[in-house]
């Protein structure tokens, strides 16, 4: 839990999540997904990574893309609904859609896009500027308020409660809402109805019941470093939990710290004194520092040193404070005695032992590419090399990383954002496309790598947003970018059409004037005159679905069944 900030996506939250991934990769394997027979939780946990996708963090976001069948479902459902409403512009030549019962699925979907329209993408956006949506439109409350509640049962989904932290970075819309609704309901405000959808949610009314559910998961979070580590003696790069531990200290100075609070971390070891606390740790670093020694025959601690970083910071700090003579003298002596050395030497030798770490590391990359097929290391399966390689990202974008480690991370194609990992997989699969068949035109679903004809998709649509050398390097393997913008949607509708008509009927014969869907009959008949004129990748979209060119129907009363 979180009141003001403390991470919703913990260790405990990725191990869970890592869990139903590895689950549903077999499932994805053969381009399906779990249904309620099949298994019925993993199915459910599959919708609600589709509802919370634009709150999970990069990594996650990434390995569901990998997943192309999730994402596809979830583009699929929004592509139908904006199909709808395509259709209804079309007849009525307007987006304002009225308040009755035969469109109230479409403007509720309409007013959901336009309240959530910081969380759509750059091609959502386009498509319905193309459409011009005014965004501008007069909400009424109550629809803003159902949106909003929407938005909280996707939280509560995911976390298991409603406490939405503080200026939450993912939705602070949402955060205010919900303490908005806390006003409300003090003041007595909030309406009965109101208050019942959101207890159905177990909503916390009380500020006071909010800040004890926080104390309680940071005293959790304590207790189980006390369990691992053997004491409360928690670093700094735990920041929050950090925090949260010195204001118990502030409390306590203040008499503001209940009995029962009080009890509770002396029963696990809590350490009051901030000079205690300082003696403690130095002693627990001097014999990690001996431990060092004993294991590398010396020393010099990178500062960096990644499987122990606050080691080497400590060791960095006994340097500094003997510069300025501020280091106790029993303490110089206990380090003297280990061979620790001082002054002007100590640069040189550290300098080797950050390159020997590099070079191990990067050594260690390398077997990670070869094992997984890319050098976008997983949080999951080595953290500590994970946090290596972001590292070696903010040294290049500082202009701090060496030419000629850049060289080396090049030539094991090292992406240099968390994005580019993924985008270049995908490039390299589709210039092996381009080998194999000579074009770039991958059909809709294709079998053997249904994720690259979905980013082929994307890629056209967000060609705009696409920087320079991704455009080259796309030109360079003949992409086409053909497609035209304001008829693909319109197309891609009919084609999901003639795909239903087939899956329902085993062909696609449809009759020009099948009364069911004329349109759709119509349609096809266009296709057959204008195969010479239809881009490529659209003649092998219908060929994919055993579509028949040279077709004729005896008659116009022909129906599917007997056609």
């Amino acid at each position: 839990m979180t009141y003001q900030g403390e991470s919703l996506f913990n260790k405990e939250y990725f191990d869970k999540w890592y869990f139903n991934y590895r689950k549903l990769k077999p499932y994805a394997s053969k381009n399906e997904l779990p249904n309620v027979n099949t298994d019925k939780e993993l199915a459910q946990w599959v919708n609600i990574q589709r509802r919370i996708r634009h709150l999970l963090p990069d990594e996650l976001k990434e390995k569901l893309e990998e997943l192309n069948c999730v994402i596809e479902e979830t583009t699929n459902s929004w592509n139908a609904m904006y199909g709808q409403l395509v259709l209804f512009v079309q007849e009525t030549g307007h987006t304002f859609i009225p308040d009755d019962e035969k469109h109230e699925q479409l403007k509720d979907w309409l007013m959901r896009q336009i309240i959530n329209k910081g969380l759509l993408s750059e091609s959502q956006l386009q498509q319905l500027d193309r459409l011009e949506v005014d965004w501008d439109i007069p909400i009424s409350r109550d629809h803003r308020w159902n949106q909003m509640y929407w938005r909280l049962t996707d939280f509560y989904t995911a976390f298991g409660h409603c406490r939405v932290p503080r200026r939450w970075p993912e939705d602070k819309q949402l955060a205010l809402w919900v303490i908005m609704q806390r006003k409300m309901h003090m003041k007595g405000k909030l309406s009965e109805d109101r208050e019942r959808r959101l207890n159905e949610l177990k909503f916390t009314w009380s500020i006071r019941d909010v800040y004890d559910a926080q104390w309680e998961v940071f005293f959790q979070q304590l207790v189980a470093y006390s369990r691992r580590h053997g004491h409360c003696r928690v670093p700094y790069k735990h920041t929050k939990l950090v925090s949260w531990i010195e204001r118990q200290r502030l409390s306590r100075q203040k008499h503001q710290l209940s009995q029962d609070r009080y009890k509770r971390l002396e029963e696990i070891g809590f350490i009051w004194s901030c000079d205690d606390m300082k003696r403690r740790s130095w002693e627990e670093r001097y014999e990690q520092l001996e431990e060092y020694k004993k294991n590398n025959g010396h020393c010099f601690v990178p500062t960096n040193y990644s499987e122990n970083k606050s080691l080497g910071t400590w060791v960095a700090t006994q340097r500094r404070l003997e510069a300025k003579g501020k280091l106790q003298e029993a303490k110089k002596k206990r380090l003297d005695q280990l061979g620790f050395l001082w002054g002007k030497g100590v640069k040189h030798k550290l300098q080797s032992v950050y390159d020997k770490q590099w070079n191990d590391n990067f050594e260690k990359l390398k077997a990670y590419r070869q094992e997984h097929g890319s050098c976008q290391v997983s949080l999951k399966i080595d953290p500590v090399l994970q946090q290596w390689a972001s590292w070696q990202r903010k040294l290049f974008y500082k202009g701090k990383l060496s030419q000629a480690r850049i060289n080396l991370l090049n030539e094991i194609h090292f992406p240099w954002s968390v994005q580019e990992g993924y985008w270049m997989k995908m490039y390299e699969a589709l210039a092996d496309f381009r080998v194999q068949f000579g074009h770039t035109c991958v059909p809709f679903r294709w079998e053997p790598n249904p994720q690259l004809a979905a980013w082929v998709y994307r890629i056209r649509a967000n060609k705009q947003s696409l920087n320079t050398q991704k455009v080259e390097l796309l030109e360079q393997i003949g992409f086409k970018w053909t497609f035209r913008r304001r008829s693909i949607l319109p197309w891609e509708s009919m084609y999901k059409r003639l795909i239903e008509f087939k899956e329902n009927n085993g062909h696609t014969h449809v009759p020009v004037k099948w009364h069911e869907d004329q349109k759709l009959g119509k349609w096809v008949s266009r296709m057959r005159h204008a195969r010479e004129k239809l881009d490529p990748e659209r003649v092998l979209l219908l060929e994919a679905i055993g579509f028949e060119w040279g077709h004729r129907f005896a008659s116009k009363k022909d129906s599917p069944t007997n056609g």
